[in-house]
């Protein structure tokens, strides 16, 4: 009889453990983020002080973290009023980056997988393309069908997030994303 309450309480710690770390590397949304509207960064990703959750989940994942030395990725799952981001609708992306030499904007699979590329359009634009205006502001829409301007094509994707990576930036050694500028993500209808 005790040996049996032994292997109960050994099974069900085994249990209550592995449940509890698969529930907390499930969710993408590692210790240290900083947010900023619907963007969120991880500045310490791929260092020395990354927690060791954030590191389990790359690690499951598979993804790579820019380096220090390399810059910095900002993440969207939904737009600025709280709703997902999906393929089907459209969305205005408008404002500044945070100052960095290069960046660019991609849209990927909510899961944070590339998208195939789309038949009308691009999925990324980089800060060399980009057309802006002349305060140095730039419009971005997001949508399945062609538009005129900056445009990033959500053309067959269904559940979608928005990536923008920041190449050669200072933006890593500012504490909180709310100490400079990202751009809105403004929803305008769904089909």
């Amino acid at each position: 009889m005790r040996a049996l309450v032994i292997i109960l309480g050994v099974a069900i710690a085994f249990v209550l453990g592995v449940g509890s770390a698969f529930l907390s590397l499930r969710d993408l949304t590692p210790i240290d983020t900083i947010e900023s509207g619907a963007w969120k960064g991880w500045p310490r990703a791929g260092t020395e002080d990354e927690d060791p959750y954030s590191r389990a989940r790359l690690a499951r994942t598979g993804e790579l973290a820019l380096g220090p030395s390399e810059g910095l990725k900002l993440l969207a799952r939904s737009d600025d009023t709280g709703g997902d981001l999906s393929g089907a609708c459209s969305y205005e992306i408008s404002g500044q980056m945070p100052a960095a030499r290069l960046w660019t904007i991609a849209v990927e699979t909510a899961a944070g997988g590339h998208l195939p590329p789309a038949e009308r359009g691009g999925r990324a634009l980089g800060s060399d393309e980009i057309v802006r205006k002349a305060d140095g502001t730039f419009t971005i829409t997001l949508a399945p069908d062609p538009q005129p301007g900056n445009w990033l094509s959500s053309e067959g994707a269904g559940q979608i997030r928005l990536a923008a990576r920041l190449y050669d930036t200072t933006a890593r050694t500012v504490t909180a994303l709310t100490q400079f500028t990202v751009p809105a993500i403004t929803p305008k209808g769904c089909r």
